[in-house]
C-alpha cells in the first residue's frame, strides 16, 4: 500500500535539474512582445492618450488603447482604462514590439493627459460614500447580512460583553514567478501558454470574451513558480494579449516585472471586523455580532471572501447566536481576490482573538475557555447554516494542550531571565474542497504503463505524487508505472483547477473512480482474450487471473492484445477501450481542523524570533505525510509573514508605498524556524478516499497563535495583522 507512506515527489527531478519550463522560457517564431503602460495615479479622468511617437520607433508594430471587454465584477472599462483610471497599476495602453526591451522603451513615448480626481483609500471612509472610488456609483458595492437565532437578545442577557476592533491588512501574494503568458496565433484557433492555477477557467473566460472571433482557445499550463490563489482567474493582461494576437494576426508574449506584479496582481485579506461578544462568568459564549468591512479595491469580484469569513465567525465553537453585517466597499486600490486560505484566515483571527480576550477579561485559562465552548458532537450545524462534518475536536485540543503547557513553562522561565517571551495557541476549523467537482481520466498504455490525466492544476503541491499513490493502490501496480499529467485543456474536456485545498481530494477521488471503471473494462477485455466468462475472473496485483484454469494476464499483455490483436473481444461484447473517465464532488464542503502552538521572543531590538513551534491537524486519511508536512511548514512560514512582516501600505492619496521587496518584507531563510507537525485521522470524509485538504490550514491556524504569543510576550492586547514594531515596544 502506498497510501499513508512518505513517498518522495515524482515531479521534482525535472524541476531540480533545471528542466522546468515556465512561460518566460517559451518563445515562438515571429512573436511580438507586449508591454503595458500602467497608471501612476490612483484616480483620474483620461482626457487624451497620444502614442504617435511610440509608433515611429523602428520595431514597434502597434499600440492598443481603450480595450473594453466588460466582465462581471471587474473594474469599469476592464481590462484597460478607457475613460477613468481607478488605481495605480491599472493598464492604460499596450505596446507591441519585436523584442521586450523595445516594447518597454516605447512606453516612454506614450503621453497620457488626465484630470486627477479625489481618491478614497481608507475602507471606513469609503463606507461613508462621500468621495467616490468610481464616478457615478456607490462605494458600497456589496452588502449582506448573516443571522442565526437571536444574537441581539442573547448579547443583552449575557453576564459580560466585550467589543474589539480587529484589523487585517492587505497582503501581496508574492510568488517567485511574476505573472506572464504567450498567445500562439493559429488563425481562428489560439493556444495560450499561461502561468495559471486553472487552464479551464482561463479558457472559459477567454472564450466568453472572444468567442465571436475564434473557434477555440486551447490553454496550456506551463510550470508555475508559485501562485497561492493569485493565479486562479485571468487578469487584464491575458485579455489584452489575446486581443493583440487576433488584431495583429501574430503570436504575442508578455511577462510582468516584479514592480508590475506588486501593482497589478490582486491583493488579499483587507478586512476590518468590529466584534461584540456576549459571554457568561463561566466563559460560555452566548452571542457574536460582527460588522465586517472588506476593502475590495477597484473591483468587486472578491466579495465571496467576506462571505466565507462571515459564515465561519463562530469557528469550532458551539455558539448559538451570531450576526454578521457585511459591507464590501470600493477604494482606489488594486482589486482584491483570493489568497491562501481565502476568508478562513480572517475568520480564525477573529474567533481566536475574541476567545483570548474573553480569557483575559475573566482571568481564565485560555484552554479552559476554549474547552467550555468547543463543539463536542459532530456533525454540527453552526448558527449561520454551515454544516461541519466529522472529527474529534476535544481530542486534538488536548494533544495541543500538552505542548502549550510545556511552552508556557519555558516562557515563564525565560521571562524570569528578563527576556520577553510568550506562548500562544490557536484552534481552528476550516472549510475546503470547494466544488463543484473535479475530473480524471485513467489510461492503460500499450506498454503497460498507466497514465492519469487530472483536471486539477497543481503548481508545486506534489499532487501528482499523491494521485499516483492512490491509483497505484487501486490498480495494484508499482508507483513507478503511474504517470500523472495535467494542465492542458486539450487533454481533458472539462475541469476546474487547483484552489481551496481540493486537488488531491476531488481529483484523487475522481482518479480512483476512473481506475475502478478501467479495471472493469480490463476484466471484460481479458475475458475475451482468455475465452472465459468475466464472472470467472479476478483482479489482483495488476493481473487478471482465472482461478479455474490458472490463466494469468498482466496489464501489459491485455494492453498489447487490445492494441494489436483483438482476438475474441467482440464475441464477449467488450469494447477495446483502455481508458475510463470519472468526476467526483462532495454534497457539502469538508472541514479539517487543527491547532498551532508558538513560543516566541521579542528581542530588545524589537525583532520577533520563534523559539519553538508545533502544529497538529486532522485531515482524515493522510495520503502522503511528507507532502502534508511540507504544506504545513510552508504555510506556517507564510503565516509568520502575515503576522509580523507583510503589509501593503498606501499613502493618504492612494499611491502604494510598497512596490517591491525593498519595501514589502516577506520571510526568508533567516526568519525561518524549526517546527514539529503531527496529525490525527479521525475526521474522515465519506469519499472513497476519505481525506480532506491540508494546503491552507497553516495560514489559518498560524497567525492567531503567533499574535497571542506576542501578546503574552509584550503584555499588551494586539488587534491587528500584522503587528508593527511600535506595537511591540
Amino acid at each position: 500500500m502506498y497510501v499513508g507512506q512518505k513517498v518522495r515527489r515524482k515531479e521534482d527531478y525535472r524541476i531540480l535539474t533545471g528542466n522546468a519550463r515556465y512561460v518566460d522560457d517559451i518563445d515562438l517564431p515571429n512573436q511580438l512582445f507586449l508591454a503595458i503602460e500602467r497608471s501612476e495615479v490612483p484616480h483620474a479622468r483620461i482626457k487624451r492618450i497620444d502614442y504617435s511617437d511610440a509608433l515611429k520607433l523602428k520595431g514597434v508594430k502597434g499600440v492598443i488603447v481603450g480595450l473594453n471587454l466588460p466582465l462581471e465584477g471587474r473594474p469599469r472599462n476592464f481590462p484597460m482604462a478607457k475613460d477613468e483610471i481607478l488605481y495605480v497599476g491599472q493598464p492604460i495602453a499596450a505596446v507591441l514590439a519585436e523584442d521586450r526591451y523595445l516594447a518597454y522603451d516605447a512606453l516612454d513615448y506614450i503621453t497620457v493627459e488626465y484630470e486627477e480626481l479625489p481618491a478614497v483609500v481608507d475602507p471606513e471612509e469609503a463606507l461613508k460614500d462621500e468621495v467616490k472610488a468610481v464616478e457615478g456609483r456607490s462605494n458600497i458595492a456589496y452588502a449582506q447580512t448573516y443571522k442565526g437565532c437571536d444574537p441581539e437578545e442573547a448579547l443583552r442577557k449575557s453576564d459580560r460583553t466585550v467589543e474589539v476592533k480587529l484589523e487585517i491588512s492587505r497582503v501581496a501574494p508574492s510568488a517567485m514567478e511574476p505573472r506572464g503568458g504567450i498567445v500562439e496565433y493559429n488563425g481562428n484557433r489560439l493556444t495560450v501558454y499561461a502561468s495559471t492555477q486553472s487552464p479551464h477557467y482561463m479558457r472559459s473566460f477567454l472564450l466568453k470574451a472572444f468567442g465571436d472571433r475564434v473557434s477555440d482557445i486551447r490553454v496550456v499550463m506551463a510550470d508555475v513558480g508559485g501562485a497561492f490563489g493569485s493565479k486562479l482567474f485571468p487578469y487584464p493582461e491575458e485579455f489584452i494579449a489575446v486581443h493583440a494576437a487576433l488584431t495583429y494576426r501574430t503570436s504575442v508574449k508578455w511577462a510582468n516585472t516584479r514592480r508590475e506584479d506588486f501593482l497589478s496582481t490582486y491583493h488579499a485579506r483587507g478586512q476590518t471586523h468590529n466584534v461584540k461578544v456576549g459571554f457568561n462568568k463561566d466563559g460560555r459564549v452566548n452571542a457574536v455580532i460582527d460588522d465586517l468591512i472588506i476593502d475590495l479595491g477597484a473591483g468587486w469580484h472578491g466579495t465571496y471572501l467576506a462571505d466565507i469569513a462571515a459564515t465561519l465567525v463562530t469557528g469550532p465553537y458551539d455558539i448559538p447566536n451570531a450576526l454578521v453585517n457585511v459591507k464590501g466597499v470600493l477604494t482606489n486600490k488594486t482589486p482584491l481576490d483570493q489568497y491562501r486560505g481565502a476568508g478562513r484566515p480572517e475568520a480564525a483571527f477573529v474567533y481566536e482573538r475574541y476567545m483570548d480576550v474573553i480569557a483575559d477579561e475573566l482571568k481564565m485559562d485560555p484552554i479552559e475557555v476554549r474547552k467550555r465552548n468547543l463543539i463536542r458532537n459532530l456533525p454540527y450545524k453552526n448558527p449561520l447554516g454551515i454544516k461541519y462534518d466529522s472529527g474529534n475536536y476535544l481530542a486534538l485540543l488536548e494533544k495541543a494542550e500538552k505542548v502549550y503547557r510545556d511552552f508556557e513553562r519555558r516562557a515563564e522561565e525565560l521571562r524570569k531571565q528578563g527576556r520577553r517571551v510568550g506562548a500562544g495557541l490557536s484552534f481552528y476549523v476550516e472549510q475546503n474542497n470547494f466544488g463543484p467537482w473535479e475530473s480524471a481520466i485513467v489510461r492503460l498504455l500499450s506498454n503497460g504503463r498507466v497514465q492519469v490525466v487530472i483536471g486539477a492544476a497543481p503548481h508545486g503541491q506534489g499532487t501528482a505524487t499523491g494521485i499516483a499513490q492512490v491509483v497505484a493502490d487501486e490498480l495494484g501496480i508499482s508507483l513507478d508505472d503511474v504517470d500523472v499529467v495535467w494542465g492542458d485543456t486539450a487533454l481533458i474536456s472539462n475541469a476546474f483547477g487547483t484552489y481551496g485545498s481540493r486537488s488531491l481530494t476531488l481529483a484523487g477521488n475522481a482518479a480512483i473512480l476512473a481506475a475502478r471503471r478501467l479495471k472493469e473494462n480490463i476484466m471484460k477485455l481479458a475475458s475475451g482474450f482468455m475465452r472465459s466468462d468475466v464472472q470467472e475472473l479476478m483482479y489482483k496485483d495488476g493481473k487478471v487471473i482465472n482461478p479455474k484454469t490458472n490463466q494469468v494476464m498482466t496489464l501489459r499483455e491485455v494492453a498489447e492484445k487490445a492494441t494489436r490483436n483483438l482476438g475474441g473481444v467482440w464475441r464477449y461484447r467488450a469494447e477495446p477501450l483502455l481508458e475510463a473517465s470519472a468526476s467526483f464532488g462532495f454534497d457539502n464542503y469538508t472541514f479539517p481542523y487543527g491547532s498551532h502552538v508558538a513560543l516566541i521572543e521579542v528581542t530588545e531590538e524589537g525583532k520577533v524570533r520563534v523559539l519553538d513551534y508545533y502544529a497538529i491537524d486532522d485531515i482524515g486519511v493522510v495520503v502522503n505525510p511528507m507532502l502534508a508536512e511540507g504544506q504545513v511548514h510552508g504555510g506556517t512560514i507564510q503565516s509568520f509573514g502575515e503576522a509580523v512582516l507583510e503589509e501593503v501600505i498606501y499613502d493618504k492619496n492612494g499611491v502604494p508605498l510598497t512596490q517591491g521587496f525593498a519595501e514589502y518584507a516577506i520571510p526568508t531563510a533567516v526568519e525561518s524556524f524549526n517546527m514539529k507537525w503531527e496529525y490525527m485521522e479521525e475526521g474522515k470524509s465519506d469519499a472513497p478516499l476519505p481525506a480532506k485538504g491540508i494546503g491552507e490550514g497553516a495560514t489559518i491556524g498560524g497567525p492567531p497563535a503567533i499574535i497571542r504569543a506576542l501578546e503574552k510576550a509584550v503584555g499588551k492586547r494586539l488587534t491587528r495583522l500584522p503587528v508593527r514594531m511600535e506595537d511591540l515596544a
